[in-house]
């Protein structure tokens, strides 16, 4: 179905058929060294207790609790263990082993006195107090018992997760491949960033802007191509893109003007829309469809709405092709500094930066220049404010729904109200 400049899809609606169009990729194995940020391909089970034995949390004195019941009491040492590879120990009645941490407890001991906690003496050791069993003591398959899930499909593989997998074993793990993703910029005004542009030219920073997020939502960008506003130009590039790529992500051309080119030329190469515009604020233009087995999302040209609709509706996209349950920025609820102004039928995505007040809740600050065509906008804000339609105007100090793109930017300081139109 073709649809007209005022037949938008709403937000939600253009996500969920984003996502219902992007199957994971197929999965492939990988060396456990090579896998930090890769989505697992298949859950995994522990085929052992992890670690199967009983460890020393502490260097000191493995005993068996109940003869520390009669305390004080002397216990000969009777041996040292250490945490390495040997014999299987048992424990003696009436006598401690020496343990360093991690070293395996004697079967038959069950706690462990600290160093500080006991006076050494000819070889013994006197305890003062008694002890429970357990104490300082790790107990087996603490990490995980046989049989408990170490990982499931959809993880997103980060330190902590491979550590344990490392400690399971795994040395190959079976992870969807990564999205290959090419980039075409268009428009008969940009120039490269190492030019002088012109009286008329700007240089084309959505490609820069563009392929940093896709590499941070964990895809692999292997193409980045700038056509002018010439159809037979663009076709060329796009049907390059899409025998090289999954996705390819155009910017500029997305429109209705006299040179926005990228949807007619789509049409001609046959290509099947989900949807061609959306009824969101800003990033109207966007469009998501499939030509042969590429997805295409195709953005406006103005960097800031570009960046929405890459947070928004590509990184979503992106998340989805490889395989990843959670597939949407961050959603939480921050206390509104300024003011904002609905827009009527349309999702509004206001930038804002995110400060902790002095109680720690989180606020939110509209930034005092809302303009899409600023490459400026993005860089000082954390999060977008989602006005959702119907809502009308929301007041300082009303709560309001932000999603966030960068926590790293959250602040603890106080900022400025203001109010945006």
């Amino acid at each position: 179905m073709i649809r007209t400049r005022t037949d938008a899809i709403a937000f939600e609606d253009a996500v969920r058929a984003i996502l219902d169009a992007c199957a994971p990729l197929a999965a492939e194995t990988v060396a456990l060294g090579a896998a930090a940020g890769r989505v697992l391909a298949r859950t995994l089970i522990a085929d052992d207790d992890l670690v199967p034995y009983a460890r020393s949390a502490m260097d000191g004195y493995a005993v068996a609790a109940a003869e520390t019941r009669t305390a004080p009491r002397t216990f000969v040492v009777r041996e040292r263990a250490y945490a390495e590879r040997g014999p299987e120990r048992r424990h003696v009645a009436g006598t401690a082993t020496a343990v360093a941490t991690g070293a395996p407890i004697p079967a038959g001991a069950d706690a462990v006195l600290p160093f500080e906690d006991v006076v050494v003496r000819d070889g013994a050791i006197v305890c003062a107090h008694g002890v429970a069993a357990g104490t300082h003591v790790f107990p087996p398959g603490e990490d995980a018992r046989r049989g408990d899930v170490l990982a499931r499909v959809g993880d997103v593989l980060g330190p902590a997760a491979l550590g344990l997998l490392a400690a399971a074993g795994r040395a190959a793990l079976e992870v969807v491949r990564r999205p290959r993703v090419a980039i075409v910029t268009s428009g008969e005004e940009i120039v490269p960033v190492a030019a002088s542009p012109a009286y008329g030219e700007i240089r084309n920073s959505n490609a820069t802007s563009v392929a940093a997020g896709l590499a941070s939502f964990g895809a692999d960008v292997v193409r980045i191509v700038h056509v002018r506003d010439d159809r037979a130009l663009l076709r060329a590039a796009l049907l390059a893109a899409g025998g090289a790529a999954d996705l390819v992500v155009t910017t500029g051309g997305a429109s209705v003007g006299e040179r926005d080119f990228v949807k007619p030329v789509l049409d001609e190469l046959g290509a099947a829309f989900a949807f061609r515009s959306v009824a969101m604020r800003p990033a109207r233009p966007t469009a998501f469809a499939r030509l042969g087995d590429a997805h295409v999302a195709a953005l406006s040209g103005n960097p800031a709405a570009a960046s929405v609709a890459l947070h928004e509706l590509v990184r979503p996209a992106v998340h989805a092709l490889a395989g990843q349950r959670r597939t949407r920025l961050p959603r939480v609820a921050a206390r509104l500094r300024g003011e904002l102004h609905g827009k009527g039928e349309r999702t509004y995505f206001a930038f804002v930066a995110l400060h902790v007040d002095a109680d720690g809740r989180l606020e939110a600050t509209p930034l005092a220049n809302q303009c899409s065509a600023l490459t400026r906008t993005s860089v000082d804000a954390s999060a977008f404010a989602v006005v959702v339609p119907g809502r009308g105007d929301v007041r300082g100090g009303e709560t309001i729904e932000v999603d966030v793109f960068d926590w790293s930017g959250v602040r603890a300081a106080a900022v400025t109200t203001a109010t945006h139109t």
